[in-house]
């Protein structure tokens, strides 16, 4: 099991709001977190960093996980415990009013994988050499999308495809997504907008598919995005199960 998280400012912005990292505990259940932040005055520096410390610790304070339904309902707890704390901090300093953060959760245990996210910081699977998002955006073209109202092509060039519907600190009501698969000879990739926005599927695949180590893909990953523009901020973190515990 090879596993890395690392950001990067990218090559317009001047602040870097996005935080990235992986963990293990003492049973080798892993957890991965990628945060992209929002708003002004280092606000969306602050709300991202709060909620990936906040995970984290509670991760590293709490015992390995026994069952499946331990995990999930602690991960959708802690998930609601975040958009509360980056709340009460907004309502505690005017400066801070307006922040929040995305949040895309991953943690590893016996072969499975369970997910859950807010806002549109993804999730991807590499398996049998196919490359796919298994979260979906909440974002306001999605929502068209599913009503009908514009097509799926259309949405990748939409005027507000990146307007959240959902995101932590967001007055509107908080609905993280849970998904559950297997992960046996599997590669998990998150990451941000700042990521996917520059660099295209088949160009992800190509570099996930070399025959390089976790810390290298990461790394081309990241400097492929800022040779195509680096507009934003770039978060990845990696768990290669591809070769087996």
């Amino acid at each position: 099991m090879n596993y890395y998280a690392k950001t990067d400012i990218g090559k317009v912005r001047n602040k870097n709001q996005d935080q990235a990292a992986v963990n293990a505990n003492i049973k080798d259940q892993i957890i991965a977190v990628v945060c992209d932040g929002m708003g002004g005055h280092r606000s969306g520096e602050i709300a991202s960093r709060v909620v990936m410390d906040h995970v984290l610790s509670c991760f590293d304070i709490i015992p390995p996980f026994d069952t499946p339904e331990e995990l999930k309902k602690w991960l959708q707890e802690t998930i609601v415990e975040c958009d509360q704390i980056v709340k009460r901090m907004a309502m505690q300093n005017v400066e801070h009013q307006g922040m929040g953060t995305t949040i895309v959760v991953a943690i590893f245990m016996d072969n499975k994988l369970y997910v859950s996210h807010v806002g549109d910081s993804r999730a991807y699977i590499l398996k049998d050499g196919q490359l796919t998002q298994i979260t979906k955006d909440h974002t306001l073209v999605n929502e068209l999308v599913d009503r009908g109202a514009i097509t799926p092509e259309s949405a990748k060039h939409h005027v507000q495809k990146n307007v959240l519907t959902q995101a932590i600190g967001a007055p509107t009501e908080l609905k993280p997504s849970l998904i559950e698969m297997d992960f046996e000879n599997s590669l998990l990739m998150l990451c941000s907008d700042g990521l996917y926005n520059c660099l295209d599927n088949e160009a992800i695949k190509e570099i996930l598919l070399k025959n390089t180590k976790v810390v290298e893909k990461v790394i081309e990953l990241i400097d492929q995005a800022n040779e195509n523009g680096g507009r934003d901020n770039i978060g990845v973190a990696i768990i290669d199960n591809q070769g087996g515990r």
